[in-house]
Order: C-alpha cells, then sequence, then structure tokens
C-alpha cells in the first residue's frame, strides 16, 4: 500500500517557511545600520557627492559654507543598550557617515581640482590621494533615542584655524524643526516642522557631536583657507583676488575617472534614492498637513524670494572671518582634550589585566 502525503502539510510548511523569510527580511533591514559593511556602504553614499554628474555647477557658495546638510536616520535593534536606549558608541559612526556626506557636498570642487592636478598648483604638492583624516571628536548626550525612533543630523562646518577644520552636529528630532529652504541639492521632499510645542529650539536635541579633521593630500597637510577658497566656498583675502582668480584657472589634465566610471559607481545609489524619494513622497501625502503658517519666518521660500535673499546674504571675507572666531571659542574647548595625552601613566601600577571576548 503505497502512502501519500497530505497536500494540507506541504502547504502549512509552505507557509510557515514564507513567514520565517519574511520575518527574517524584515529584521535585516530594520537593522541594516548594524550590518557587516553597512557602515561602508553608507560612506560610500557620501562619496557620490564628488561626482561631477551629481555636482551643482552654481554652487556651493560662501553664502552656504556654513548651513547644515540635513540627513535622516533612526534608531536600530542593534544599537540599543541594555537601556533599550541608541548605545553612545553608536553615536560616533552616524558622525562619519554626516561628515562624509557634508565634505564631499562642499569641497567637490576642491576634492576634483586635488585628485586630477600633476602640478604642485594651488595645493602645492601633486603625489598621494586627496582624503579627510580625522583628530579628534566630542559627543555630548542631551536625551536619549529610543527603539526605531527616527532623528535627524544637522552637520555644518563650525570654524576652521591653520590645520583643523571644525564640524559640527546636532542629533535633532526628526520633523520637529524645519530649514528655512534648501539651497544646494535638489529634489528634496521638504516635511513640515512644528516648534509650537517646543519650549526651545534645544529641546528637539538629542545629542551634539564636534569633530576635527584635516585634508590630506598624500602625507602633506592642506590649509583649510586654501582648500576653502580652492572650493569656491572662501571669497580671497582683500588683494588677493587677481592672485587666486588667475590660479583658479589652470587647466586640469585629462581626468583621472571617466563619466563612464563615475556613472556605473552611481546606479546603485540612484536606484536607492529613487525609492526613497517615492517613499517620502508617499508618507508626506499621507500623513497629515501640519500648518505652514509660522512666525518666526521659516515658511519655505520661492526661487524669486530665494535668489533675492542671496543678494541681500552677501558673505564676504570679513562677514566669514567673524563668523570663523566666533565658533573658534567653542573649538579651542576641543583643542584642549589634547592634553589629556600627558594623563597617560605608563609606568604606574595597575590593577590587573583582563581579556575582551575577541
Amino acid at each position: 500500500m503505497s502512502l501519500e502525503s497530505d497536500p494540507f502539510d506541504l502547504n502549512e510548511s509552505s507557509i510557515l517557511s514564507w513567514i520565517w523569510k519574511l520575518a527574517l527580511i524584515f529584521i535585516i533591514l530594520i537593522n541594516f545600520k548594524g550590518l557587516p559593511f553597512a557602515w561602508h556602504i553608507r560612506i560610500l553614499r557620501g562619496f557620490r557627492l564628488v561626482l561631477r554628474s551629481n555636482r551643482q555647477k552654481n554652487g556651493p557658495t560662501p553664502a552656504q559654507l556654513f548651513q547644515p546638510l540635513i540627513m535622516s536616520s533612526r534608531g536600530s535593534i542593534m544599537e540599543m543598550d541594555y537601556n533599550l536606549h541608541k548605545s553612545n558608541s553608536t553615536y560616533f559612526a552616524d558622525l562619519d557617515v554626516a561628515r562624509a556626506h557634508l565634505m564631499c557636498a562642499l569641497f567637490s570642487r576642491g576634492i576634483d581640482y586635488a585628485r586630477n592636478t600633476k602640478s604642485g598648483g594651488i595645493i602645492g604638492v601633486s603625489e598621494g590621494m586627496i582624503g579627510l583624516a580625522l583628530g579628534a571628536v566630542s559627543c555630548s548626550f542631551r536625551k536619549e533615542v529610543k527603539p526605531f525612533q527616527p532623528y535627524e543630523l544637522w552637520t555644518r562646518i563650525l570654524s576652521w584655524d591653520q590645520k583643523w577644520i571644525y564640524v559640527v552636529t546636532h542629533f535633532v528630532r526628526k520633523d520637529a524643526i524645519k530649514p528655512r529652504s534648501f539651497t544646494l541639492l535638489p529634489g528634496q521632499v521638504q516635511r513640515q516642522g512644528n516648534l509650537k510645542d517646543l519650549v526651545k529650539k534645544e529641546d528637539a536635541i538629542f545629542a551634539s557631536g564636534l569633530s576635527k579633521c584635516v585634508w590630506k593630500k598624500g602625507r602633506r597637510t592642506i590649509p583649510p583657507e586654501l582648500f576653502l577658497q580652492v572650493s569656491g566656498l572662501l571669497p580671497p583675502r582683500p588683494g588677493q583676488d587677481d592672485y587666486l582668480s588667475s590660479m583658479r584657472q589652470e587647466p586640469l589634465p585629462k581626468l583621472t575617472f571617466s563619466r563612464q566610471v563615475e556613472e556605473f559607481y552611481d546606479i546603485p545609489f540612484k536606484i536607492v534614492e529613487k525609492m526613497e524619494m517615492a517613499w517620502d513622497t508617499l508618507t508626506t501625502h499621507l500623513s497629515p498637513e501640519l500648518d505652514d503658517s509660522s512666525e518666526d519666518g521659516l515658511s519655505m521660500l520661492g526661487p524669486k524670494e530665494l535668489e533675492q535673499q542671496k543678494v541681500q546674504e552677501e558673505w564676504t571675507w570679513e562677514r566669514i572671518e567673524t563668523e570663523r572666531q566666533r565658533g573658534m571659542e567653542i573649538a579651542n574647548r576641543l583643542m584642549e582634550l589634547d592634553r589629556l595625552h600627558g594623563e597617560f601613566t605608563g609606568e604606574a601600577d595597575a590593577l590587573g589585566m583582563r581579556r575582551d571576548l575577541w
């Protein structure tokens, strides 16, 4: 007598198998930030802002030097500590990604010049690759980020000295505060913020981080003021107009990376960007509309208003220098942390030695 399998059992096992697969895919998606090589992918996504196909023809300009670049993110399960909050150590990975996106967006022209020039040129050195090195980072925590809670990273240039560029990043409650306008990157879906439920804007901040970094070509340091001018972010000092304008016109040799290679590199990121824009558009239409009226002048500006604003808010070298000196008052506090190296007690008694799991 032959035994026939029960088709109901097969269907039931197949359904359970699909449920487990969908559950696994869902867990992976919501914890993508904690997966192996996810940090590298997030950094590489920032590098695409250097590509000539993504670079803005009329920017960035000195008026955009101190403007923040906003990134959206959310807490994942793999980032949680035993208090079920975003672990303090994971903030620094977010800072890496936020810095990469900001610096690639602002210094795209300078990076292209330093990467492709074969002579000393304005940079003064031709050997080696152009790169950004991190010298120090500090983070001050204010409020906890709960599991799956969305937040935004507002990252901008704070100041610079003869060697270091100081970058400040604020972890902000998502959609709590809206910018007046987006001036550089196109295709932005603006989510409306609401300040009426906040006593002050600091109530929306989860944490604030300060980083100092330096541009390097090979092993040589590129002075921040010089690289800012090469990138078109800093007007020349009085009396240097003719000198710098003539040096900027120095012709570059054949580009190292062809446009075809850049387009191939950008394909997967463009697909993800289209998916995100479609999702943002969908959620914006499905979410309840918030009051767009604003008493503090934060309503979104149209093209004509934005152009008038650019004319009125011209950033001269003197004005930028005043803002730089103001930011240095805070940046100097981070410089003081270098004195910690002298507190190392290498030849003193020790409590003992323990091993980590790996």
